[in-house]
């Protein structure tokens, strides 16, 4: 079976000034004045799914930032965009850029569906498990919470499949280190982490969140959990800073996973990292 991992596509659409009253208007400032739109393109989304449409893949599996700052407008211009892999299955949770503000769940439910702390979707051999941590937060942090924990280690030890578990934020860095500065990280890491390596049937840990990607894994007794980030899918295709929008393809076997792809905008097309899978190192 193969997976498509898209995520961080941050779909953006200015805010009316009714809509500036709570931390809207602070991402509002980053992107317009401060200039970080420029660090996301609609030639990179468009290409994004028609290149992952293309490579015919059984799942597509979003881990969150579907849009920039959560308005009604954003969310329906990526309900639009995505359309067309929506057509099979497709799994997703919000990342913190879709819980921006009070009204944002109601919003991600209206387009995407209701959110479960916790939901196990089976898809062939394996269990992908989708896990909520983004919730609003003046800063970037994130929890999965201690009912949320329960709910995670009661659906694991609920089976016996081979199970990918979706996170939107990180648990470690690129160097296998706690995930950080506490102001844009998940607060409970190491918590989640310790469910996670209770139960054996995990194999990897897939999220988004940071923007440069990388695949770092996660040490317990026996096998070790891979986590994958692919970095983001909707980032600008900027060759002078030696970034662009990425997204992966795991290859899941009987048991494992058996191969991961990832690729790389050029501006034009996604095309298989040069070198494989997270040579470039970002």
């Amino acid at each position: 079976m193969r997976v498509a991992h898209i995520t961080d596509i941050h779909v953006e659409r200015r805010p009316s000034l009714g809509e500036l009253w709570n931390k809207r208007l602070a991402g509002a400032v980053n992107l317009y004045v401060l200039g970080r739109s420029a660090h996301f393109s609609v030639a990179s989304q468009v290409a994004l799914v028609r290149d992952v449409l293309a490579l015919d893949p059984d799942v597509v599996l979003c881990t969150g930032d579907l849009t920039a700052t959560a308005t009604e407008a954003e969310f329906g211009a990526a309900l639009e965009l995505l359309a067309p892999l929506r057509q099979r299955p497709f799994l997703c949770i919000p990342g913190n850029h879709d819980a921006y503000t009070g009204e944002s769940r109601g919003r991600y439910e209206q387009f995407l569906g209701e959110i479960d702390t916790v939901r196990v979707s089976r898809q062939g051999d394996w269990d992908i498990v989708l896990v909520r941590d983004a919730h609003p937060d003046w800063l970037s942090r994130g929890e999965v919470g201690p009912a949320g924990r329960e709910a995670l280690d009661r659906a694991l030890g609920a089976g016996t499949a081979p199970a990918l578990v979706a996170l939107h934020y990180p648990l470690r860095n690129r160097r296998g280190e706690r995930y950080g500065p506490a102001t844009r990280a998940l607060a409970d890491a190491e918590q989640v982490e310790a469910v996670l390596s209770r139960h054996e049937r995990v194999r990897a840990v897939v999220h988004g969140h940071e923007h440069h990607g990388y695949r770092v894994p996660i040490p317990r007794a026996g096998q070790s959990i891979v986590e994958i980030d692919p970095g983001a899918s909707g980032y600008a295709h900027l060759p002078r800073k030696g970034r662009t929008a990425h997204f992966c393809v795991y290859t899941l076997g009987a048991r494992e996973v058996e191969g991961v792809e990832r690729y790389a905008f050029d501006g034009e097309r996604f095309a298989p990292e040069p070198g494989g899978a997270f040579a470039s190192g970002g």
